[in-house]
């Protein structure tokens, strides 16, 4: 069932079939899938290493009531299910795709034998998780794998207006459990994906964090890297080894600072000598999706493909045609401010964002991409003998 109509669940304002309800290339669309189906392999159009969320739709007749029920779902009730995994042990192969019911999700607490035995309890199978917060009270129901490992969190049937907001608030209600858990066992728990049900008309959606691709070894060989160069290559990696939209954020802005900084330190150095000012290369962020794919296509070139999930991603249309500048003063910075108060200044301030906030750690995950394109668009102007040398402007 798709309602062509429906605006897109972007914000674009555009309907869904002329915005994202027309990213997917016919020939590799998942296609109908048996009713009994529990894994499919898809390709990916997203972003890699960030959030991406897979719908399967359920088809049903006209004259049925659940025909008219919008793409994204409609107010009602919803089942939430959060798959763990130990961290650094995928629970399936790179873009192969599972339901919750094909996974058995896996964690480093024992909740039942042969884990661990609770005190009287030896047929113990399953917990349960009470939740009370802004948004209501909230039951969740964690299942362990074969090996007595919690694996599962489902919720109750949880009332929400949509999927993507039945999605935020059981995060919201579970998140608080999950990280007293880590701090009073001092263990990992990750979430490995979040599967939302819609219970009238059983279509899902699938959140999932989108692995990188497999690329040749294509790079110019260097015989020596300035220090500059070398610090900001090892941040750059350390973002990318790294699960924590935050981190990763913190580690490419710190990046942007030190690349502005040695721009303004090369400027003073010109000017004492007497060799006039550096000349700036202008720096604007693409404004159409054409001018985006060109763009991308000079920093990401071993890329197999460019969709346009991946273009929104990388670069969102609320940043489009505005100078870096711009954008870093107005958008990254104050995301940046938020972050440090949160995490590092005196406690005596509010924080002002929460990893167990769905949402905010989602505004930070949606400007992680476009931070790396900002990253690498700045070292291409400024390391020209050391990074992309061969590939053109």
């Amino acid at each position: 069932m798709n309602d062509v109509d429906a605006l897109c669940h972007c914000g674009s304002g555009l309907k869904h079939k002329r915005c994202h309800g027309s990213i997917l290339d016919p020939a590799k669309a998942v296609g109908n899938l048996p009713p009994n189906a529990t894994s499919f392999r898809t390709g990916l159009a997203g972003f890699p290493g960030q959030l991406q969320q897979m719908h399967v739709m359920n088809q049903f007749p006209a004259d049925d009531p659940r025909s008219s029920v919008p793409l994204q779902g409609a107010p009602g009730l919803y089942e939430v299910v959060f798959v763990l995994k130990r961290p650094g042990f995928p629970l399936m192969g790179e873009r192969q795709m599972s339901f919750s019911n094909g996974l058995e999700g896996d964690s480093h607490l024992g909740i039942r034998p042969p884990a661990f035995t609770p005190p009287g309890g030896q047929d113990v199978d399953r917990i349960l998780l009470q939740s009370v917060g802004d948004d209501g009270r909230f039951e969740f129901i964690g299942t362990a794998n074969q090996r007595g490992f919690l694996g599962k969190i489902t919720s109750r049937p949880i009332q929400a207006r949509d999927r993507f907001h039945a999605e935020e608030i059981a995060f919201r209600a579970l998140a608080p459990s999950l990280s007293e858990f880590s701090l009073q066992l001092d263990i990992p728990l990750e979430i490995a994906q979040i599967e939302t049900k819609d219970l009238f008309t059983d279509s899902c959606q699938v959140t999932i964090t989108l692995p990188f691709f497999d690329v040749p070894l294509i790079v110019a060989p260097q015989s020596r890297t300035e220090p500059d160069f070398r610090g900001v290559a090892s941040l750059y990696r350390e973002a990318l080894n790294s699960n924590s939209p935050i981190y990763q954020f913190l580690c490419l802005y710190k990046i942007i600072e030190a690349l502005r900084a040695r721009r303004k330190k090369l400027q003073r150095a010109a000017k004492a000598t007497n060799l006039g000012q550096v000349a700036a290369t202008p720096e604007i962020v693409p404004s159409t999706h054409q001018e985006i794919r060109v763009w991308l296509e000079a920093l990401f070139y071993v890329r197999p493909e460019w969709s346009l999930v991946a273009l929104d991603s990388a670069v969102p249309p609320e940043v489009r045609g505005k100078s870096f500048d711009d954008v870093i003063a107005d958008t990254l910075n104050p995301l940046r401010i938020n972050i440090a108060h949160a995490l590092f200044e005196d406690t005596r301030h509010e924080l002002t964002i929460s990893y167990d906030e769905l949402l905010d750690t989602r505004k930070v995950a949606k400007l992680v991409p476009f931070a790396k394109c900002i990253v690498r668009r700045m070292m291409k102007s400024d390391f020209r003998a050391e990074f992309l040398a061969h590939v053109p402007d």
